[in-house]
């Protein structure tokens, strides 16, 4: 059954929206990108998710904010004609299923195209986000093929804070690559807080990282990765982003899941990375 009584689809701007409320949080998913938009749980009913303002909506530029797939690599390829982050935010993805039960409604995605130019794996990527008292996100990278195949992904998530100058990140320990320090290696701060542009490769499986943002708290908990990157683009960059008001950057961190040393599967193999936001 493709529809449940939980959920409905609706068209914003050019693009179909896949709407869930059940009795434990409502959320929303564009199908263009397989891209997560929001997600609300009824017991505080407040948003974990950002969405910037400016974000396109009309299907040819990736959104955003919220979710984006990034697959099946991360990131800039290695050949430049390639686009940035993979190719599956920017298809229209199929609704292959959805179910609801006493914790909540399960939807299954895949995209049009799982393999397309840039990769050679036999792949088949699906996507099954669960909408209940948390928000569980699973992306299953499937070997249909012969070969062994290796990929690198990012739930890239943005999340929605009150002021990033009040936002403290715990849980994350050990070295990390600063993008913007020419990828040169430091260890994790203690008090991890934010005062500048940070784009972080934490090269660990990091099963938990807490967003105290003030008195508010979000927890995203991982597995099946290998990093967790942290990024915040500060107002410099903000500004020179058409899809990000000036001031963006004030109200929004990225905390994602990542594999960026890359995956092997084998054939006949499926390998899954989760994220499980509360």
């Amino acid at each position: 059954m493709l529809l449940t009584d939980s959920t409905t689809i609706i068209t914003r701007s050019t693009i179909q929206i896949l709407q869930i409320d059940n009795a434990l949080a409502t959320a929303e998913i564009s199908l263009f990108g397989g891209h997560i938009l929001s997600f609300v749980p009824k017991r505080d009913n407040r948003e974990r998710l950002w969405v910037s303002p400016k974000a396109a909506l009309d299907g040819k530029k990736a959104i955003r904010g919220g979710v984006p797939i990034c697959w099946p690599w991360f990131g800039d390829h290695k050949d430049s004609h390639y686009p940035a982050h993979g190719y599956v935010r920017n298809q229209n993805w199929q609704i292959i299923n959805s179910k609801d039960s006493t914790t909540g409604t399960t939807v299954t995605l895949r995209p049009n195209a799982s393999v397309d130019d840039g990769f050679s794996g036999d792949a088949q990527l699906t996507l099954v986000v669960e909408v209940g008292e948390n928000l569980t996100i699973q992306l299953h990278t499937e070997n249909l093929g012969n070969h062994t195949f290796s990929y690198n992904c990012a739930l890239h998530s943005y999340f929605s804070i009150v002021d990033i100058n009040l936002c403290q990140l715990a849980g994350i320990e050990g070295v990390y690559l600063d993008k913007t320090r020419g990828y040169d290696s430091f260890d994790t701060p203690a008090l991890y807080n934010f005062s500048e542009e940070t784009d972080r490769v934490h090269l660990n499986k990091t099963p938990q990282v807490d967003i105290t943002d003030g008195p508010l708290l979000t927890s995203v908990c991982s597995t099946g990765h290998d990093s967790i990157i942290v990024w915040n683009p500060w107002q410099k960059k903000s500004i020179s982003m058409a899809d990000m008001s000036d001031n963006g950057y004030l109200s929004m961190v990225c905390v994602e899941t990542a594999i960026t040393q890359g995956q092997t599967v084998n054939p006949g193999e499926t390998h899954v990375v989760e994220q499980v936001i509360s």
